[in-house]
């Protein structure tokens, strides 16, 4: 069975680029798991990716247990705080297997998709002074501390994180955008389509269409590169924004979180 979400696609591909980044830890070596950790202590840049084409049918409950004890065996090795998306095609049971293991269910992410040429405030890039694409040190670290407290953080960004944005600044395959000091946003290229990443607004600055600008900024950058689709995974906050924004769900993506 071939898992044909396009925004899976997307991230096992990113992540598997992210995994070569300095501080990163990443195994692929057992079947059908991805573990990949960024060294920052944040569940949501540590994770494990299942592809649910490599069930083997009448024995997936087990199968998937011994891959699940493979993954926090890794995370508690590594001692990061970590997340399990489970894509459609994983059976329900994968949840109940991670529950077992101490793994809670938290809120749903939703993948999305939508076509690059339509845009709702491509006219106003200009009015909202969108930087990017960003390229080199200091503009890495000015969107890695803006991106780091668009994400309700009071704190600055941590060191990982930064060199991570200094990293991903240097690969042609990731495009940044910032509204400097305001709101954030990147691209990846792989996989046969571009993903979303890290829209984030100050908390000072929502409201004010600064988010909107990005997202179609973004889509924009992808149809510059080729592309004729955009994919993502929204939370719940963030549904409402990339709806307006033209993307359509593809799938509920569950998500399990391990501290």
């Amino acid at each position: 069975m071939k898992h044909r979400n396009p925004v899976y696609g997307n991230l096992k591909s990113m992540t598997r680029i992210l995994g070569g980044f300095p501080l990163a830890r990443y195994l692929d070596e057992y079947p059908g798991l991805v573990l990949y950790h960024g060294s920052v202590d944040d569940a949501y840049e540590n994770y494990a990716l299942y592809d649910p084409g490599h069930i083997c049918a009448g024995k997936f409950s087990e199968e998937f247990e011994i891959s699940a004890k493979f993954g926090l065996d890794f995370f508690a090795r590594t001692g990061r705080p970590h997340i399990w998306p489970l894509f459609h095609g994983t059976p329900s049971e994968a949840g109940s297997v991670l529950e077992k293991l101490g793994v809670e269910r938290c809120e749903d992410f939703y993948a999305m998709s939508a076509d690059t040429e339509r845009t709702e405030q491509s006219q106003n890039f200009g009015d909202f002074n969108i930087l990017g694409p960003l390229r080199g040190e200091t503009e890495a670290r000015a969107w890695a501390a803006s991106a780091w407290r668009g994400f309700d953080s009071d704190e600055d960004a941590p060191e990982p994180f930064i060199a991570f944005a200094r990293n991903l600044a240097e690969r042609r395959e990731f495009s940044l955008f910032h509204i400097k000091g305001r709101a954030t946003g990147m691209l990846f290229a792989g996989g046969g389509i571009c993903g979303i990443y890290y829209v984030s607004t100050l908390p000072e600055f929502r409201g004010r269409g600064l988010g909107g600008a990005i997202v179609d900024r973004l889509k924009a950058r992808a149809a510059e590169l080729g592309f004729g689709k955009a994919v993502l995974l929204a939370t719940p906050s963030g549904r409402p924004l990339y709806r307006k924004h033209g993307f359509a769900e593809l799938e509920t993506v569950m998500i399990y979180r391990s501290e």
